[in-house]
């Protein structure tokens, strides 16, 4: 049976580890909440729902969908994950928990069919290949994390019939183009940020804090026993010293 053409969807979790075996179950399902939701508001909703490959990895997911899904799972799916995450960090939050989603975006073959070895193609190692790649985790890693909530990764077959072709609402140029560097994978790919944000500096300043500490004063010249000296300007003149000074009985 000759594969056919797919789009490939794969979601990832940032810092999922860091939970609580505990809790992982639970964030799963949020995983799985917000990308249908994400899904459902791209008018995608029959399209994930009678998705014949969903594969979970974890701390993520791996689908494989009809190829003319490919479109919307660009735009509008990605703003909308970022949108059905932002929405449900309050309540995360409150339990001591957060959730960032890494996602890539792929086009290739995969053979659907066969329940044994469905999903299994060298397209669905190159879409984990460019979840895993370090210009996708830098976007969530670098970004302040009550701000950006997902980044999405396309590739570069995707990118150039989709997103340059024109068959999407976004705009090339809103995209950034990376390498993808993951073991012997080395492909051009196109970052894609909903929401960006640069990471908070961990202290920054308070106004009666300063910012610097004065020089220790020079020494100065030397009047009548009495040494002057100042952070600014000194003129002396006969007995009349002018400028800011202090004095220091030699």
């Amino acid at each position: 049976m000759v594969p056919s053409f797919h789009a490939l969807l794969t979601v990832d979790a940032e810092g999922y580890s860091r939970h609580r075996d505990a809790e992982l179950p639970g964030l799963h399902t949020e995983i799985r909440h917000a990308v249908e939701c994400a899904c459902e508001r791209s008018d995608l909703r029959d399209t994930w729902r009678g998705v014949r490959v969903l594969q979970s990895t974890g701390d993520g997911l791996l689908a494989v969908l009809p190829p003319d899904a490919t479109a919307s799972l660009i735009s509008p799916f990605a703003d909308h994950l970022q949108d059905a995450l932002a929405e449900s960090a309050p309540q995360l939050r409150a339990r001591g928990q957060s959730l960032r989603l890494r996602a890539a975006l792929h086009v290739g073959l995969v053979d659907d069919e066969r329940p044994v070895t469905a999903g299994i193609s060298s397209a669905t190692i190159d879409v984990s290949r460019l979840l895993d790649s370090e210009p996708l985790r830098a976007a969530l890693r670098d970004s302040d994390p009550n701000v950006t909530f997902a980044a999405v990764i396309v590739s570069a077959e995707a990118f150039d019939i989709f997103v340059r072709g024109g068959h999407t609402s976004l705009e090339p140029s809103r995209f950034t183009q990376v390498r993808a560097k993951v073991k012997q994978f080395d492909r051009r790919a196109y970052l894609y940020v909903p929401v960006s944000s640069h990471r908070p500096l961990d202290h920054e300043p308070s106004d009666a804090e300063p910012s610097e500490s004065l020089p220790a004063p020079s020494s100065g010249p030397s009047v009548s026993h009495v040494t002057v000296t100042g952070n600014a300007a000194q003129n002396i003149i006969g007995n009349q010293i002018g400028g800011s000074i202090r004095q220091r009985r030699s």
